[in-house]
């Protein structure tokens, strides 16, 4: 889809950052902001849970299929929120909007919404310098999340969505079968 600025204007726009890639060995953040509101919330990946999931589901790991899991669950509530999402480019962008696509196959809400990467918006906007506007936000939520809940709100208040290993790799069969059935044509 080719957006102009213009089209931006009026627009609720919605940036999703990680703070630290799925890849490396260390907790990752990973966290939404939408930009008039302010709004954000976020998900924290423990190195374990991120060590657990590469031992078990495959040694071909597809990172950018957990990028878009993670995605999914911190948007999945929160459609009405936003028109375009801005997804920064830690892992292959048209994988991981594939991914969305088939984790939302039959979710109209989100077929209305616009998926674009931070790339195209720099683009778009012709600011190669560009941010993700979720960029702290991604950095507090790896460095906090896994504090006690005092300790937790102290600075930026979280708001945390708490996802398990169980339903990371329910959503990753999921997308095996929605893939399954794409390719067969059903």
């Amino acid at each position: 889809m080719n957006l102009t600025n213009s089209e931006l204007d009026g627009k609720k726009i919605i940036h999703i950052d990680t703070s630290n890639k799925l890849y490396e060995k260390k907790n990752t953040g990973i966290a939404y902001r939408i930009i008039k509101t302010n709004a954000h919330k976020g998900i924290g990946l423990s190195l374990k849970l991120k060590d657990e999931l590469k031992r078990d589901l495959n040694a071909d790991y597809d990172y950018a299929r957990l990028y878009a899991i993670c995605i999914y669950f911190l948007i999945k509530d929160d459609l009405e929120l936003f028109d375009i999402l801005v997804i920064c480019g830690d892992e292959d962008i048209w994988r991981v909007k594939e991914y969305l696509y088939l984790l939302f196959l039959h979710n109209k809400k989100y077929s209305e919404k616009i998926i674009i990467g931070i790339g195209e918006l720099r683009e778009i906007t012709g600011n190669k310098r560009l941010r993700s506007y979720a960029d702290n936000a991604a950095r507090s939520y790896r460095k906090r999340v896994f504090r006690s809940l005092n300790r937790q709100q102290k600075g930026l208040f979280l708001n945390p969505i708490k996802i398990t290993y169980k339903m990371i790799c329910e959503k990753w069969a999921e997308i095996d079968e929605n893939l399954k059935h794409s390719v067969s044509g059903e």
